[in-house]
């Protein structure tokens, strides 16, 4: 029996087969291939553009940090323009004139005393302080109908301009220093209109 036809059909058959197997495989690696290199190209584009975003917020986060610095440095400024503005304000209350300190206690103790307290003056400018001063403000105390009758302590409290009207129920701070902090959070919107005119303009 003559088998080549049958080996020669087989053989053909095979190498068909075979061809068919490997253009399968390149096409699949084809595909895998330009998937693959459709993937990265995604994967390029998307980190660039994450990159590029996370620039962005960076930079806009960097901007504003520097915006709020330069604020808070400008803030500091103002806020030491201010306190140097109330220093300067208390030194002029405490070296003003005799008369003129003199004045302006008289006006403070009328208000607060009830007539019996120990009067102790500051340190500082204490010219006023003498006996015709606190006769004059009984005088003025009676007058008021409250008793007249404050007495002086001779010791003196550094560092401040003032009296301090002393008695067994309290003890109240006359001094230009407390005067200007009780009233300083009413004044300092003042005090930066003044200031800072320019700039509100």
């Amino acid at each position: 029996m003559n088998t080549k036809p049958i080996i020669d059909l087989i053989r053909s058959e095979a190498k068909d087969s075979a061809n068919k197997v490997i253009l399968d495989a390149k096409d699949r690696a084809e595909n895998i291939l330009e998937h693959s290199s459709k993937r990265l190209q995604e994967t390029l584009e998307q980190t660039r553009a994450d990159a590029e975003r996370e620039a962005d917020l960076l930079e806009d986060r960097m901007r504003r940090m520097a915006s709020l610095e330069q604020r808070n440095e400008l803030v500091a400024k103002k806020r030491a323009l201010i306190d140097e503005a109330f220093s300067k304000a208390l030194d002029t209350l405490n070296n003003a004139p005799k008369k003129q300190v003199a004045d302006l206690m008289t006006d403070l103790v009328l208000n607060y005393a009830v007539g019996d307290e120990a009067l102790m003056a500051g340190e500082v400018n204490d010219g006023f302080f003498d006996e015709a001063f606190v006769k004059n403000l009984n005088n003025k105390l009676a007058e008021k109908n409250k008793k007249g009758a404050l007495t002086m302590l001779a010791e003196r409290v550094p560092g401040v301009c003032g009296l301090f009207l002393k008695s067994s129920r309290s003890e109240i701070n006359c001094t230009f220093s407390a005067l200007i902090e009780t009233r300083r959070e009413e004044f300092e919107s003042k005090v930066a209109d003044i200031l800072f005119a320019k700039e509100n303009d």
